[in-house]
């Protein structure tokens, strides 16, 4: 798009939005309607708000297909689950000490000055060194301004000098602590081969449990779902898809592709099966390998068997993965034969030993050799946030500044519970060994623990340990119940915010107008912080956190530090909503590495040779018993065929949902879509529900010996026997919270997932590690009602 074009475009769009106005009052309508323009993980989209009610979302031109998602807006605002008013935990606002009480005890409704004074002083007789940020840099909201993180952080290090963050993240925990040293670059968020590239030159596409479609429906900013216009191109260009993956997904569905059916947590096994028959039947690239990886001739005798006894041939790799030999080596032949790109995944890694999984995938590619080729190779983030998608090359909104964390320690992500129940334990992390603080007080704004930290039951023993839980949320989410002090924060739609467009293409940026005033009592979390600086600091500490700054003059900052917005001044980008970037023509035909690969010493990557790493000295050197210095098949403590799997004959996998981000959304309508009686699916095989007597539709109990929980059978061909799939990120709702085990009566999964970490190493998660058993409901048992997204009891309300 040239920027005449662009120009023209926003123009056009400018004018349509008059128009509609203007069309709806000479229709006789009230007066009193606005078309307000916004932005969220879920796509842009125009308000249209009615007598300062927001009563319809509009399609914005900058989304090429709109989700479903988007309608449920309306519904984040009025929801009866929104925290209306300052809340208090009863026994903690009447002085007892009582932390065994959270979750169990009504809230009282308080004034704001009330809350304030209480939470500024548990901060000043609190060490810093005791206080827990929980905010991290996830998936909060899309807005620079109102990011959670940053508003938290900022005042966190202002009035404090710090407090003990989070190290890493879920999403990538495991592959983010090793890709570095392996390939010079985490990859997960790296820029991707482009579409254009793939559909002209590969011939044949590996996802490898990766989900394009599903996944790519939104964006960590905002999405444009422009891949959605590139997968027709794909079929018609006729690449031949493979799915590797227990479950045939969406996309696979969607491609035809051929299935792969492999046992849970055994993909490295099948890489290295792979690599062995590439290697002892010569067809594997040599020179490649020669002038492009280091450390192979390390990594050798363990793949042979010459270290431990063992070949990682076909035969060994065919046990342990239950393929026939036959399909591994067709799956060898295919890829050497033909163009190949491998399209990886984030799930893999967050399993038992999930730091093997990236480099399993790194490794293949590199003895298939096309790694830097047009269409070859192998990328992590296909399914993310619009990978694929050109790049502008701009440089777009920044964020709030946060300053400098003084206390110099972070809770590794997956670890938080195991930290705050067992202050003074050392753990390996990383190569060294740190030591957990003792936490006293938790405070969370943005992030919902309770909604993405595994083991619910163990965790909210961690939870009810501490001496202060503090929370700001717009919702009663599971985590706000947990609390002793609620502060009712706005959602996105009730205040104005700036955000980026497209995590790849870097091609838009949004402006997010306010769609409506507060309701109730709700304020923004960065008017909540501005508030606490000054019960602790008075006027001076409240100017410095505030930087003696509107929101305006903040989102102005902004907007005119991005690169490219002289193709619009700040007032008509504020009233046109965008502005959207050209993209050259060069950047189209991006191949991830091809720098690398036309000049390796010119372009070397960021690796202790400069070369994709086989062998990695640290890794070695760190001498851990379940990470070593090459690549490695370690067998997980609980799979298919582990002794578990006598008492949970089930592996259950929790993918990313495909109707929320997460957690968010499943207090909307939009959830009436997919829940059946009110729960979670559980997405079980048509012979496993035949041989247990269930039925699609009905609601069965899911159990291990962490917890258990009430999800609907949905019944299916499309995922392999022995496995079951339950989506993360549904709201807990413990029946009795009395019990030492709720069941969770609405499919929350990380009832059932393990804390376990992934190695010594990373520290990470390994959620995807985990065996359920399956109840069919006896005919007496009688369900509750699905009450996870309704408020606590609220006194005073």
């Amino acid at each position: 798009m040239t920027r005449r074009d662009m120009l023209k475009n926003s123009a056009m769009v400018s004018l349509a939005l008059s128009s509609s106005l203007s069309s709806l009052k000479a229709a006789g309508a009230i007066n009193d309607i606005q078309l307000i323009p916004h932005a969220t993980h879920f796509g842009p989209f125009i308000a249209k708000v009615k007598d300062g009610k927001f009563v319809e979302v509009l399609k914005s031109p900058q989304d090429k297909n709109p989700s479903v998602m988007i309608e449920s807006m309306i519904d984040r605002v009025y929801t009866d689950s929104r925290v209306k008013y300052p809340c208090v935990r009863k026994g903690f606002l009447e002085g007892k000490n009582n932390p065994h009480m959270r979750g169990r005890e009504p809230f009282v409704r308080v004034d704001w000055d009330t809350a304030l004074e209480l939470v500024a002083q548990k901060i000043k007789a609190t060490p810093r060194e005791n206080i827990y940020n929980a905010a991290y840099g996830g998936w909060g909201h899309v807005g620079r301004l109102h990011n959670a993180n940053s508003v938290a952080g900022r005042f966190f290090n202002i009035a404090l000098g710090g407090a003990v963050g989070t190290d890493g993240e879920y999403s990538n925990g495991a592959a983010g602590r090793v890709n570095s040293d392996i390939i010079g670059d985490m990859e997960v968020y790296s820029q991707q081969t482009t579409h254009e590239q793939i559909i002209k030159h590969t011939k044949v596409y590996v996802m490898w449990g990766a989900d394009l479609f599903k996944c790519n429906r939104i964006d960590y900013v905002v999405p444009n779902h422009l891949n959605d216009t590139y997968y027709p191109q794909y079929k018609q260009a006729g690449i031949r898809f493979i799915c590797i993956d227990p479950y045939y997904n969406e996309s696979a569905q969607m491609f035809d592709a051929q299935w792969i059916k492999i046992r849970p947590n055994t993909d490295v096994a099948l890489m290295l099966g792979l690599m062995h028959y590439l290697y002892t039947s010569g067809k594997y690239d040599k020179a490649f390998i020669e002038t492009y990886t280091d450390g192979f001739d390390k990594f050798l005798p363990y793949l042979l068997g010459q270290s431990d006894g063992v070949a990682k041939d076909i035969a060994w790799a065919s046990k342990i993965t239950e393929l026939s030999e036959s399909s591994i080596k067709d799956l060898a032949d295919l890829f050497v034969s033909q163009r190949t790109f491998i399209a990886g995944n984030w799930a893999m890694q967050r399993a038992q030993y999930g730091e093997q999984a990236d480099w399993g995938l790194i490794a293949l590619a590199s003895m298939i050799g096309q790694i830097g080729l047009p269409g070859g190779g192998v990328g992590f983030s296909m399914h993310y946030a619009g990978g694929g998608q050109a790049n502008s090359g701009y440089t777009t909104t920044p964020g709030l500044s946060q300053g400098r964390n003084r206390v110099g320690f972070s809770i590794p992500a997956s670890r938080i519970s195991e930290c705050i129940l067992n202050p003074g334990k050392s753990i390996n992390f990383k190569g060294r060994v740190i030591t957990f603080p003792e936490i006293k007080m938790i405070y969370c704004c943005g992030a919902t623990l309770l909604g993405h930290h595994p083991n619910t039951n163990e965790l909210i023993r961690a939870i009810r340990s501490v001496d202060t839980v503090v929370v700001h949320e717009p919702w009663w989410t599971p985590m706000a119940k947990m609390a002793d002090v609620v502060f009712p924060s706005t959602c996105t739609l009730e205040r104005d915010d700036i955000t980026s467009g497209g995590t790849y293409s870097r091609n838009v940026i949004y402006a997010m107008r306010k769609v409506i005033e507060p309701t109730y009592e709700h304020r923004d979390d960065f008017e909540i912080f501005a508030d606490l600086s000054k019960k602790l600091g008075g006027e001076e500490l409240y100017n410095r956190y505030t930087g003696g700054m509107s929101y305006m003059e903040w989102i102005e900052k902004f907007y005119n530090s991005s690169s490219g917005v002289n193709f619009k001044d700040f007032e008509t980008f504020w009233r046109d909503g965008f502005v959207e970037f050209d993209i050259d023509k060069e950047a189209y035909e991006y191949v991830r590495h091809a720098d690398f690969r036309a000049d390796p010493i010119a372009n070397k990557l960021a690796t202790q040779s400069g070369k994709i790493q086989f062998f990695v000295d640290k890794f070695q050197k760190a001498d851990l018993v379940d990470f070593k210095g090459h690549l490695m098949w370690f067998e997980p403590e609980e799979y298919l065929g582990s002794a578990e799997s006598k008492d949970y004959p089930f592996h259950l996998l929790t993918p990313h949902p495909r109707y929320r981000v997460h957690s968010q959304l499943d207090n909307t309508w939009v959830r009436g879509m997919y829940k059946i009686q009110g729960r979670e699916p559980v997405v079980i095989n048509t012979q496993d529900a035949a041989r247990l007597g269930i039925k699609h539709g009905e609601v069965v109990e899911v159990y291990n010996k962490r917890g258990a929980v009430l999800a609907g059978a949905f019944v299916t061909d499309f995922i392999r026997e022995g496995v079951v799939q339950i989506q993360e990120g549904a709201w807990y709702d413990p029946q009795n919270p009395d019990d030492a085990l709720p069941r969770c009566n609405a499919g929350s999964c990380n009832v059932l997932t393990s804390s376990r970490p992934t190695s010594r190493w990373a520290q990470a998660t390994s959620v995807n590690t985990c065996l359920v058993g399956i109840r069919k409901l006896g005919k007496d048992e009688v369900l509750e009602p699905y009450k996870s997204s309704s408020a606590p009891q609220i006194i005073g309300a």
